[in-house]
């Protein structure tokens, strides 16, 4: 097994090399967004071999969504539990998402017979979804023997140790930067790639920041979803409201200008603390048609920043251009966090019900970089500990994970009763006593 830096292993691509890019299937508790999964990386990497080594590129999926936007999934056939020194033990059901490789067998010899890969190219998007992975490259090097695989992504960028054991050839051990790439869009109406993904093929584009010119590059891409026939979009960026909204507003001036229409969908980035006055408006105008606000607190308080929320309100709710539908408008809540507070979590999800209309939790996991000390201490237990939805800080902080499963169901609960007046027929769980407690204390919504 060879570990390389990104930059040596890019160069190791010959002229003309026949590669097939390959998204995992995901073994985890949940996937609410898996409608909205797209390997951004592996898109990009498309655009970068086929400009620069001349390379036949071709892509399979296994995390494709269908016309409805689901995926097979598949309950394991145990419960697995997570045992801590200190604290009882806990059990939870995990799930495989995506489509069956046994399945596709068929297809793939057909494809492979008059085209064989002479490189694997594997992506993770996360550390710690590798359950999938061993399996995967035992199967493709079953029908595709003697061909390289490569590891690309999270997983051997920052755990190169556990990595090895997947049984790749190469572990690319740091993340690519693509410059003014741009995602190939065009690689899942390829023939070849179509039928290795069973004839599904993509209903929207992850739109991506590039390292400059970001609003003419933004707006090339739509172009080419709308040459493809594909009328959704989603901007994969941390912060799409950086630099006073700046890139955002050029982009969207660019669309009104040139007159592109496309569906856009607010579904990450969406910092409203960043946001400044008018870019509500103009989303709207520019054809975002739903906003998912992203949990936004006051740093001294740990309370909701409700100026931020306030303002994405005002714009949004008396938007002259497009009156917001159910579900268009959602905030984020996150939980499972250091210093979380179960009664704090409460009001801020009955702040978020009423300047939002619906909630949406979501869970925490350490960030690798930012918190490494945290992250460290979490993967020395175990690297599947992970995961955000088994809670990795959960009694540490004074909440147990029944506590923060209690919360999703009362989230799910108000999501669909919010237009109601009564709650008398919550139990007594912890929960439901701070929630009846949060009803009965005025302030702190606006």
């Amino acid at each position: 097994m060879e570990m390389k830096k990104s930059a040596d292993w890019l160069s190791s691509f010959k002229e003309g090399e026949k590669v097939l890019l390959v998204n995992p299937s995901v073994q985890e508790v949940r996937y609410a967004w898996v409608k909205w999964n797209q390997p951004s990386d592996l898109l990009l990497l498309s655009s970068k071999l086929k400009s620069e080594q001349n390379c036949e590129v071709e892509l399979l999926d296994l995390m494709l969504p269908n016309e409805s936007g689901r995926v097979p999934l598949r309950d394991l056939g145990h419960m697995k539990r997570i045992r801590r020194r200190g604290e009882p033990p806990f059990e939870y059901k995990s799930r495989t998402y995506g489509h069956p490789l046994l399945e596709a067998k068929r297809t793939f010899n057909e494809v492979f017979q008059e085209w064989k890969p002479d490189h694997i190219v594997i992506t993770t998007l996360t550390s710690y979804w590798f359950s999938t992975l061993t399996e995967l490259i035992a199967f493709l090097r079953t029908i595709l023997p003697g061909v390289k695989v490569s590891l690309m992504g999270a997983y051997p960028t920052l755990e190169t140790s556990h990595a090895s054991r997947a049984r790749a050839d190469v572990l690319v051990t740091d993340f690519i930067r693509f410059g003014n790439y741009t995602p190939d869009f065009g690689l899942y109406f390829q023939d070849r790639t179509r039928m290795l993904n069973g004839g599904r093929t993509i209903a929207f584009g992850g739109l991506k920041y590039t390292e400059t010119d970001v609003a003419n590059h933004l707006i090339q891409q739509v172009r080419v979803l709308k040459e493809l026939n594909i009328r959704e979009g989603v901007i994969f960026e941390g912060n799409l409201f950086r630099d006073q909204c700046s890139v955002l507003s050029e982009f969207l001036e660019r669309m009104d200008k040139e007159d592109i229409r496309i569906n856009l969908h607010g579904l990450c980035g969406l910092e409203i603390a960043d946001a400044v006055g008018g870019i509500y408006h103009q989303m709207s105008k520019g054809g975002f048609r739903s906003f998912f606000l992203e949990h936004t607190l006051d740093s001294d308080s740990k309370q909701l920043n409700l100026d931020a929320y306030g303002r994405a309100y005002d714009e949004l709710r008396k938007n002259p251009v497009r009156r917001l539908q159910s579900g268009d408008l959602a905030g984020f809540i996150m939980i499972g966090k250091p210093d979380d507070d179960l009664h704090r979590l409460f009001t801020q999800c009955f702040n978020l019900l009423e300047l939002c209309g619906s909630i949406i939790p979501k869970p925490y996991t350490p960030d690798p970089f930012g918190e490494r000390e945290l992250y460290e201490q979490i993967t020395s237990e175990g690297l599947e500990y992970l995961s955000p939805h088994v809670f990795p800080l959960a009694e540490r902080n004074g909440i147990t994970r029944e506590q923060y499963l209690d919360l999703y169901k009362h989230t799910t609960f108000l999501n669909e009763k919010r237009m109601g007046n009564s709650f008398d027929f919550f139990d007594n769980r912890y929960s439901s006593v701070a929630l009846k407690r949060s009803l009965g204390k005025k302030g702190g919504t606006v």
